[in-house]
């Protein structure tokens, strides 16, 4: 279900759209170069990126081991977020080194950050033309992915969440061990999720119908799809009669 935008962000949102000649996908990079705001991505940093905003400085700094694009360019809107919601309240300093030790933002300045990000990146109102009157299905989430240009995980996350139909789970393992979980749905426990995939990931089929591995989660026959992401880590979306 397509929740509501705090007001604070759609006015942020107002303010950075206004900067693009096209909607889709955001070029971050523009909307940087409008604000005067420079973008550094080879920095040693403690993590994933900071905000500098003192005197005449405007800067982005990004870790130097992040090499993926979809997550520099969710770096960069979650940094132009405290830029445009809290600039007046951040942390500033002359030396670009002083942020290495520091952990400057509040933890709701981090959330409303990635509000925006998401916001900006995702628009609500475009993903709601994406979402299926039914289950969210896995060729919804890529073609969230590639008309945004974002990654299939963030894709996948924002689309689920955002389902119509509220069945389907999204799960995340890692070398067979959970890692996170999402569903529009309220009512899933988290004491249900199997901790450890019932399913052998590197083995399965792209999409099937399987029936006696979600037994904990659903009733009868799953439709079951898995995407490989990386290394050992594998996106799994179920949708089914849930318990």
């Amino acid at each position: 279900m397509i929740e509501l935008i705090p007001h604070k962000i759609e006015v942020a949102i107002d303010i950075a759209s206004s900067f693009l000649d096209t909607r889709y996908p955001v070029n971050i990079h523009n909307i940087c170069q409008k604000l005067d705001i420079n973008v550094i991505n080879n920095q040693p940093l403690n993590k994933d990126g900071y905000l500098i905003c003192h005197r005449n400085k405007k800067i982005i700094l990004i870790n130097g081991k992040i090499t993926n694009r979809h997550r520099q360019r969710f770096i960069i809107a979650h940094e132009l977020g405290h830029y445009l919601l809290h600039r007046d309240q951040l942390y500033s300093c002359d030396q670009i080194s002083d942020t290495i030790e520091k952990n400057v933002n509040s933890p709701l300045q981090e959330i409303e950050a990635n509000q925006f990000a998401n916001e900006l990146l995702i628009p609500k109102i475009a993903l709601s033309e994406y979402i299926p009157v039914g289950p969210v299905k896995l060729s919804n989430i890529l073609d969230v992915a590639t008309t945004f240009d974002v990654s299939i995980t963030h894709a996948a996350i924002q689309t689920v969440t955002a389902s119509n139909d509220e069945t389907e789970i999204l799960l995340c393992y890692d070398s067979q061990k959970l890692k996170w979980y999402k569903s529009a749905s309220k009512n899933l426990f988290a004491q249900a999720i199997p901790k450890t995939c019932p399913v052998q990931l590197d083995l399965a089929a792209q999409k099937q119908l399987i029936s006696g591995a979600w037994t904990e989660l659903y009733h009868g026959t799953v439709l079951q799809e898995v995407h490989h992401i990386y290394g050992n880590q594998y996106l799994v979306l179920l949708s089914g009669c849930r318990l």
